[in-house]
């Protein structure tokens, strides 16, 4: 799984490393599973999943959906970050 992380998320980055996750940071040319990012109004995700520039055919596949979620890590831990990263939701519909 491929995450991106926004600048000056070093210790999340290095954490999440830890735990087997390949973490970038914002501006890599990768195609991003999940965005995480702490300041609302920065929109850091504009530069993520540009698919002219970061992919080709051969990366996505003609047909191939792609998408990342996007998760705002203020006030969570590595446990809540991981577990919405893993289930892609935020919380429980039910």
């Amino acid at each position: 799984m491929n995450i991106v992380v926004d600048n000056g998320m070093e210790d999340l980055k290095a954490e999440l490393e830890a735990r087997g996750y390949h973490v970038f940071n914002i501006g890599d040319e990768v195609v991003a599973d999940a965005v995480l990012y702490k300041e609302k109004d920065s929109h850091p995700y504009y530069e993520v999943n540009n698919v002219q520039s970061t992919t080709s055919s051969t990366t996505l596949g003609k047909n191939n959906a792609y998408g990342a979620i996007l998760v705002n890590v203020n006030n969570k831990g590595i446990e809540e970050i991981t577990n919405i990263i893993n289930k892609r939701v935020y919380s429980p519909l039910f």
